[in-house]
């Protein structure tokens, strides 16, 4: 009998402790060679904010190999070729779930770089769009500042109000009916914004970005009439289609065109 309960304690014992790295690996990650903190990100289908806010003791800047992050579980970003069954499926849950848990969002017109809410979690406060006039007034300040900070950063609040003009421009044409739909937009599987494809949009915005798209948005400065391009000659090939476009401006490094 005793070597009966030992066999049947060693073999629970075995189970239960296989089982614990599976069970840890669904909430961790541990950082292998060449990652980055935004890298680690866009794998997991997260923001890189969220994973900043859920390690606030590891240093992006010194991510040391062998370190095991801890991944936010309450939002998934929305990725290239996602549709709702696959991230319901990918995260466990019900499709009606999580479109219950995201009811701004349409299902048929799901946008690239979305953050959705998964279900069972406190709703996000920024990331959300209620569909409000008001909290679309907030989505398109928030995106403004983080893609003017990220696009047009070390740049003078000139060409800062510049790089917001172009964004509302796009908007006016179609691009997209809110800033994050326009900043996100994806043609021919590629991202109309660098900072997008980078992660540089998930920078904390400087002051002068902040200020510079509410100059934009809220008291409707226009220095670059027209525009709806821009780029920095330095670091734009020279068969880019980009300086085809009929030049309006230069206006510190960047120029504008239509």
């Amino acid at each position: 009998m005793r070597k009966l309960y030992f066999s049947i304690f060693t073999t629970l014992w075995l189970i239960g402790a296989s089982a614990l790295p599976a069970m840890a690996a669904s909430n961790t990650t541990t950082v292998e060679p060449g990652n980055t903190m935004w890298t680690i990100a866009k794998t997991n289908g997260i923001s890189l904010q969220a994973l900043l806010a859920a390690n606030p003791k590891v240093n992006p800047n010194d991510l040391l190999v062998g370190t095991v992050l801890q991944l936010p579980m309450n939002t998934v970003t929305v990725k290239p070729g996602d549709t709702l069954w696959i991230i319901a499926n990918e995260n466990s849950v019900s499709v009606q779930a999580l479109t219950a848990a995201n009811p701004s969002i349409n299902p048929n017109d799901l946008i690239v770089g979305s953050v959705l809410q998964l279900p069972g979690t406190t709703p996000a406060t920024v990331t959300k769009s209620s569909g409000s006039s008001s909290s679309t007034a907030q989505q398109n300040l928030y995106w403004m500042e983080h893609a003017i900070n990220a696009e047009a950063t070390g740049e003078t609040l000139q060409a800062q109000i510049a790089v917001g003009d172009v964004i509302l421009h796009r908007m006016n044409d179609g691009y997209g009916s809110t800033v994050q739909q326009v900043v996100f937009q994806v043609n021919s599987g590629h991202y109309q914004f660098t900072s997008v494809a980078n992660g540089f949009i998930y920078s904390t915005p400087s002051p002068s970005s902040i200020q510079a798209a509410k100059d934009v948005l809220d008291n409707g400065e226009d220095i670059v009439p027209g525009a709806l391009v821009f780029y920095n000659p330095a670091q734009t090939p020279a068969s880019s289609w980009v300086r085809t476009q009929p030049f309006i401006a230069q206006i510190d490094q960047l120029v504008f065109a239509k």
